[in-house]
């Protein structure tokens, strides 16, 4: 089983977080330098749909590009339209009505996570953040110079474990994190585990709801915390079209957020950013008008799901954790690790073997995983690749395998 490490990562351990970087751009790269002498090379590393945008908004895009009014417009908090109709797709999103002017756009949603930190935490402070997490979450943190505390998420049901969030939580907490769909895990949190988040938080601390997976959950609904119809705790929603838009590279993000917070946040971004580039706003325009699309990539991705599910499972030893949600497949490998032997050098081996680039688990609080992402049009492929690979290991742990 996983070895989880301590739940508290001290302030005194920044400097080796901030030395380490981000497996998933080691892999990237490594399969970058590998494509330049083969030609089957499949990237299960960056959450990034192998298909581009919608024609009609790339045609958006060039149509601002061209329009040196359009293409200069210069508003700190985003394009007053844009704000408008993020406003709206929230609002039937959440169920209830939802004020353009607690839109703030900026240039993807992990900017504006970073100035929330900025915001929110004094060093001293605590952030808590699930585990596993978006590795966005500790390094925002730990950057505002705060004490970094998981609670944990059940690898087998996807649920919070409500007493370690309530063991986290103190006097010194500023904000508790939360992600549905998760990134690793693809866990989606019911409205009911919403509710009680909040109830626990009691007001204490500010709730941040990262929810850009939220329209790629496979089997159902994943609600937003911004449906909770009094809450008792400042709630931020943060979001982009990076992910069921296919938007990746355009990064533009936003969050909707309590007016007293929105004041600030303009004056930061008035003072870092200036503006967000206007002509992928115009893009993201386009895309709220073409929800099918996003419909078409979530049934694309569900399939993904299931055939991964089915492939690595029949292999002995391995196992997949199901995701309800998120663009991602956390494999458990543990039981297949040599002595000694990290998920960052196994993801190394793998795409050495395979040709496959995959995540190692332990960049999101998760040693003795590896991350596949579904956004690769040789999924299928690369999962048989992969299944073939680990049935052929030697097992290392205490499973027959």
């Amino acid at each position: 089983m996983l070895d989880r490490p301590s739940a508290r990562y001290e302030t005194s351990a920044r400097e080796a977080l901030l030395t380490q970087r981000f497996g998933m751009f080691e892999m990237e790269e490594l399969a970058e330098d590998l494509e330049r002498t083969c030609d089957d090379v499949v990237r299960l590393t960056l959450g990034k749909s192998e298909l581009p945008p919608h024609p009609a908004i790339t045609e958006a895009m060039v149509a601002a590009l061209h329009d040196s009014k359009r293409s200069s417009l210069v508003y700190p908090l985003g394009l007053p339209a844009l704000r408008e109709a993020i406003a709206e797709y929230e609002s039937r999103a959440t169920g209830a009505p939802v004020d353009p002017a607690s839109v703030v756009v900026s240039v993807g949603s992990s900017t504006i996570f970073r100035n929330l930190c900025t915001l929110l935490v004094a060093p001293g402070d605590e952030v808590l953040i699930p585990r596993p997490y978006y590795s966005l979450y500790l390094y925002s943190a730990a950057l505002a110079g705060a004490t970094v505390t998981c609670y944990e998420i059940d690898l087998l049901t996807g649920r919070i474990d409500f007493a370690s969030l309530e063991a986290a939580l103190d006097d010194r907490t500023r904000a508790v994190v939360i992600c549905s769909p998760g990134n690793p895990l693809g866990n989606v949190l019911t409205a009911a585990e919403l509710e009680q988040v909040d109830a626990l938080v009691a007001g204490r601390a500010v709730i941040i709801s990262d929810e850009i997976y939220r329209n790629m959950s496979f089997d159902g609904p994943a609600p937003s915390l911004g449906s909770l119809p009094a809450p008792a705790s400042p709630i931020v929603v943060t979001n982009a079209f990076s992910k069921g838009f296919r938007m990746y590279a355009r990064r533009v993000g936003y969050a909707v957020a309590p007016a007293e917070f929105v004041r600030y946040l303009s004056t930061i971004q008035d003072h870092t950013l200036l503006t967000t580039d206007p002509v992928p706003q115009f893009g993201a325009l386009e895309a709220l008008r073409r929800l099918d699309e996003v419909e078409n990539l979530r049934g694309l991705y569900r399939k993904r799901r299931d055939y991964a599910m089915e492939r690595l499972g029949r292999v002995p030893g391995l196992r997949a954790i199901r995701p309800a949600g998120s663009f991602y497949l956390t494999v458990e490998v543990s039981e297949r690790l040599r002595p000694g032997e990290s998920d960052r050098s196994m993801a190394r081996s793998v795409l050495a073997a395979t040709h496959v680039a995959t995540v190692p688990g332990s960049d999101f609080g998760l040693p003795g995983t590896l991350r596949l992402s579904f956004s690769a049009a040789a999924f299928d492929s690369a999962i048989d690749r992969l299944a073939g690979y680990f049935a052929a290991l030697p097992c290392y742990g205490t499973s027959d395998c």
